[in-house]
């Protein structure tokens, strides 16, 4: 590294690189820190439309028919494109990640527990509960609650997560084997940028699911693809280093 001094270059030591290049020390001693494209759009997943699950799970969807239709395009025939959404037990989910299914033996122990917090709010309600019935019973009202769960009666706050496997196929021309890791997980890699683009959005499409099952389960993505005049199937199990912005071919 040189600069120009006085009409005169000046050796300069090269910046100092972390070992993942994932900072740089400037020559004043100030920190420059960097994000890979994939860091990028997991920290700012909404920007892409993976918000909440919900609209996840439609992104998901909408992204795989739009390669779909893509690649059916690209080659001028008819779309056939078929969609599988299954959902996944916990069971079946958790032998997924290699984790092994244990029941209590007395579920009536996790149920009763309450903390300090809860037990202090349940007294609470439950004086206010008696203040309003005496004063009822004062007048000879009637309890227009009677049948009714009294408001911040505890119960089940947090419903169980629920997991998808979300399956596309369609007729379109397939990928090239060795290209596959590259098109599918590095963020901002593709065929398309220079052309414009009618569906989509940064040209992401799978590679934002990859992210999204990548931070919500772990799993990586199963692919099969085959081409014209090919006579093999080219199959992956692939996942994504999201700080390197790299494929990681499991299989």
């Amino acid at each position: 590294y040189q600069r120009r001094v006085h009409g005169e270059n000046e050796t300069l030591a090269p910046p100092l690189l972390s070992a993942m290049a994932k900072t740089l020390r400037t020559e004043s001693g100030e920190i420059l820190k960097f994000k890979s494209p994939a860091e990028f759009f997991a920290d700012n997943k909404n920007i892409a439309g993976f918000d909440n699950p919900g609209k996840s799970l439609y992104t998901t969807v909408r992204e795989f028919v739009e390669n779909s239709l893509d690649a059916t395009e690209a080659i001028g025939v008819l779309p056939e494109i078929s969609i599988k959404i299954e959902e996944i037990q916990k069971s079946s989910f958790n032998s997924l990640i290699g984790l092994k299914n244990r029941e209590r033996v007395n579920i009536s122990l996790y149920e009763q527990a309450e903390t300090a917090k809860e037990r202090k709010a349940r007294e609470v309600r439950e004086e206010k509960e008696r203040v309003r019935l005496e004063k009822l019973a004062a007048t000879g009202a009637e309890d227009p609650q009677a049948g009714k769960k009294p408001v911040g009666a505890p119960g089940k706050s947090r419903k169980d997560t629920t997991y998808y496997r979300i399956t596309v196929q369609d007729n379109g021309g397939g990928m090239p084997y060795d290209a596959i890791p590259d098109m599918l997980g590095r963020v901002l890699a593709g065929t398309k940028y220079g052309v414009r683009q009618t569906r989509g959005k940064f040209g992401l499409g799978a590679k934002m699911a990859l992210i999204w099952s990548k931070m919500s389960t772990g799993l990586p993505i199963d692919i099969r693809s085959a081409q014209q005049r090919q006579d093999f199937v080219s199959v992956y199990k692939l996942d994504i280093d999201i700080h390197h912005n790299c494929p990681n071919v499991i299989a």
